[in-house]
């Protein structure tokens, strides 16, 4: 958060769009989660978030996305033994109220994970989007909820996926405000911010 000021967080849109696409996939070959060639099934279904270095706005650093589609062709209830109970719970979820966070990659020596979510998270508030889908690496998922209190609900059986072990989840992002503004207050606060940049790009 406190270097913010040195980067610009956008959705990402023509050829912004393009960078961030290929930001994903490199970063994603370079660590072994995707094979040379592989087609990404969720590319035309998604709308992709950027980080860009303020100095160089066209220098894409960070990147991810929110997949729509159906529920069951979503990649972590695809991929994943989801419990039966939380998909009932998911299933009473109107379509538009849910979408699958992804693609969740930077560059080295660039601190943009927060300004990321922030930019999601406020995007995701503005179309009506109240829980986020997502599978999450296991030091990462230990690392964001022993730290920023982000309340995780394990929604199936981990496994190893793209790489590593995973864990499937499901977010409340009311639940998120609730958790954080009692834990980690700074960070509530960085979160419900309404800071014109912000507004500017997520319209």
């Amino acid at each position: 958060m406190k270097n913010d000021l040195a980067y610009v967080y956008s959705i990402a849109r023509g050829k912004m769009r393009e960078m961030a696409v290929n930001l994903h996939v490199e970063r994603y070959l370079e660590v072994g989660f995707f094979h040379k060639n592989e087609v990404d099934p969720y590319q035309d279904d998604a709308v992709y978030f950027t980080a860009a270095h303020a100095f160089h706005s066209e220098e894409v650093v960070g990147v991810t996305r929110l997949i729509f589609g159906k529920l069951d062709q979503l990649p972590t209830l695809k991929n994943f033994n989801i419990y039966d109970l939380e998909k009932m719970r998911l299933q009473q979820l109107e379509s538009f109220r849910y979408a699958e966070l992804s693609a969740f990659t930077k560059l080295p020596a660039h601190d943009v994970a927060l300004g990321l979510i922030k930019t999601v998270f406020q995007y995701s508030e503005q179309v009506g989007i109240t829980h986020w889908i997502c599978c999450v690496d296991e030091r990462v998922y230990n690392y964001m909820n022993r730290v920023f209190k982000f309340p995780f609900r394990t929604i199936g059986e981990s496994k190893v996926y793209l790489g590593s072990k995973s864990i499937p989840c499901v977010l409340n992002l009311e639940e998120i405000l609730s958790t954080i503004k009692e834990a980690r207050f700074p960070l509530y606060e960085y979160f419900v911010e309404r800071e014109s940049r912000y507004l500017e790009v997520i319209q």
